[in-house]
């Protein structure tokens, strides 16, 4: 139960974020740091679309606890993958300034650090209750 209070939090944030960038591109790339580069429609929208998607899949694992596992998975590869790059661009010293590293760190990439702990903790309980159920012969 405390895991999908997580997953609902993670997944609503995600999805929400997705609309935004799809639906106002221009709006939430003016929101990004000026080091992202040259604005370009597709392109956000693109990640909006994998914003969507990734917080739809981590939502609907709250609902389909059969699922959660594969759920929670797929909605967290591009998340989490999302973020590595990030780690990348900031030991590549992409962010020009403290407030910036401040951003990417609190904005990209602690959800994905709290992503992977929902996941790792999904496995977890998944494996506990498989293990249970053999244990009584299920």
């Amino acid at each position: 139960m405390k895991l999908n209070v997580l997953a609902f939090v993670l997944g609503a944030a995600f999805t929400i974020t997705g609309v935004f960038a799809f639906v106002s591109p221009e709006v939430f790339f003016g929101l990004l740091g000026n080091y992202y580069g040259v604005f370009n429609s597709h392109f956000v929208k693109d990640a909006g679309i994998a914003f969507f998607s990734s917080g739809g899949l981590i939502l609907l694992s709250c609902r389909i606890s059969k699922w959660s596992v594969p759920l929670t998975l797929g909605g967290s590869l591009f998340i989490i993958l999302h973020a590595l790059f990030h780690v990348q661009m900031l030991a590549m010293g992409m962010a020009p300034t403290a407030l910036d590293v401040a951003k990417e760190l609190l904005i990209i990439i602690s959800p994905s650090v709290a992503t992977a702990v929902l996941l790792a903790l999904r496995i977890k309980e998944q494996f506990q209750v498989s293990k249970a159920q053999n244990e009584i012969g299920y």
